[in-house]
């Protein structure tokens, strides 16, 4: 289990950081968003520093992991990165094992961390619609794999990702807050305060349906 958490507001982002604690704190990251892109991350192992918060006007988004899999290593601290351009995925969820060994064996990749192989898929254009499990995301999108650039915020109907009208995010829900709506990409544009859809996708198995 993971938490996504993002806000302009360092006191929020704090208060959210503390809710979202039962989520997992084995790792973390610190990452900040500027109009032209995540210009910073800060990886450690353990539960968040606050005193390492230093927004300065910018987006901050953190990461805190309790890894699902066999990958606790530096390496597998979110976001993941792709090595060949500036894409970053924040993921809360599980890619199934034998949706990873497909997707391996499709892009005939080594790595192993769902996460990565997630944000390789949609770095070449693949839908969410085709992967199995749960996943909700905050994708830096730097590629033109989907036509526009920037962030981009999407989950399928098992993963819960909640926002309020300052466009703080977190995977738990919060006063003022309400469900981003599932199975829709949306371009997110924080300074703005809007989410605007791309695309639609479906969950592509729902053992059940919250409704959030």
């Amino acid at each position: 289990m993971c938490s996504i958490i993002g806000s302009f507001d360092k006191d929020k982002v704090i208060a959210l950081c503390e809710l979202n604690a039962y989520r997992g704190q084995h790792s973390h990251s610190i990452s900040y968003a500027s109009q032209d892109g995540v210009y910073y991350t800060q990886k450690n192992f353990g539960p968040i520093n606050y005193d390492a918060l230093d927004p300065d006007g910018d987006y901050m988004i953190v990461h805190m992991q309790a890894p699902t899999t066999d990958n606790k290593n530096a390496d597998c601290i979110h976001p993941a990165m792709n090595p060949y351009a500036g894409d970053l995925l924040w993921h809360n969820g599980i890619i199934k094992e034998k949706e990873v060994e497909r997707l391996r064996e499709k892009y005939q990749l080594k790595a192993t961390w769902d996460t990565y192989i997630l944000l390789h898929h949609l770095i070449v254009g693949g839908s969410p619609s085709d992967i199995d499990g749960t996943f909700s995301c905050l994708w830096y999108d730097d590629s033109s794999a989907y036509g526009r650039y920037g962030l981009k915020l999407f989950r399928n109907e098992i993963s819960p990702m909640f926002i309020d009208s300052h466009s703080t995010i977190s995977s738990t829900r919060f006063e003022g807050s309400v469900p981003t709506e599932p199975n829709v990409m949306f371009g997110f544009d924080p300074w703005k305060n809007s989410l605007y859809p791309h695309f639609t996708f479906d969950t592509k198995e729902n053992p059940y349906y919250f409704g959030e």
